[in-house]
Parts: structure tokens; C-alpha cells; sequence
């Protein structure tokens, strides 16, 4: 299994460091084009998270991207510094009474688009994995 790592600080300035990343691992493992949005965005929004709620924006905290892939699935795993959050109780963004709130979408994305979300760390760490089929 092939591994990459990034580290950034909790600043939302350096997501453009991470798209990169990101599109250089599916260029280098030739994933197809229509995982790439499917990859991309659950990984932003993770990392987007990560910076605003787990680290609070303290730029002194940093965000780990560990990303791990074989011939089948990518494993891509978000680790902030904070002490997580409740996962358990993520609310529904698409029931009527959060539909028109401006946040919690992000971790309905994430479970949407991924084969596979596993939260660790009491949600500081979260794993999600993509099939490449």
C-alpha cells in the first residue's frame, strides 16, 4: 500500500495546499475523472472542520493528511488537534427545520460521498475510504 502525507497549519489559506495534494494523488495513481470530485470534496470539507472546529483556527495547530492506496480503495485520513466532537448526533441537513441553516452540511457530504467514514479519536481523527473501482 502506497502512503502520502501532508501537514498543514489551521489556516483556511492553505486549502489550496491540500486540493493540491490531492489532485497530485489521483493524477500519480491515474484514478479515474469522475472520482475526483467524489475524492476532492469530502477531503475539503474534513480539512475545512478540522481548521474551523476541531483546532478553532489557532494557526499554531496543524491538520495531518495521511492518505493510503492500494489497487482497490484510497484511505484518507483528517487529524486535528482538538478534543472532537459527538458524532453520534450528527443532525440531518436535509430535514426541514436544517435545511436553511448556513452549517452541517459538511459531515452529511462526507458520509454521502464516501464508501466508508470512520471517526476515531472521540472525532478528531476521521477516516474516510473511497473504492476505486
Amino acid at each position: 500500500m502506497s502512503k502520502s502525507e501532508l501537514t498543514i497549519f489551521s489556516d483556511l489559506n492553505n486549502l489550496p495546499e491540500v486540493e493540491d495534494f490531492i489532485e497530485n494523488l489521483i493524477d500519480k495513481f491515474g484514478i479515474e475523472e469522475n472520482l475526483r470530485v467524489r475524492i476532492m470534496l469530502p477531503v475539503i470539507e474534513a480539512v475545512n472542520n478540522a481548521i474551523l472546529f476541531g483546532n478553532k483556527k489557532d494557526s499554531k495547530k496543524t491538520v495531518k493528511l495521511t492518505a493510503a492506496m492500494n489497487n482497490r480503495e484510497m484511505i484518507i485520513t483528517v487529524e486535528d488537534e482538538g478534543e472532537g466532537f459527538d458524532f453520534s448526533h450528527i443532525p440531518n441537513p436535509t430535514t426541514p427545520e436544517n435545511l436553511m441553516k448556513t452549517t452541517g452540511r459538511g459531515l452529511y457530504l462526507m458520509m454521502t460521498l464516501t464508501d466508508n467514514l470512520l471517526f476515531t479519536r472521540n472525532g478528531a481523527k476521521v477516516e474516510m475510504t473511497f473504492v476505486l473501482n
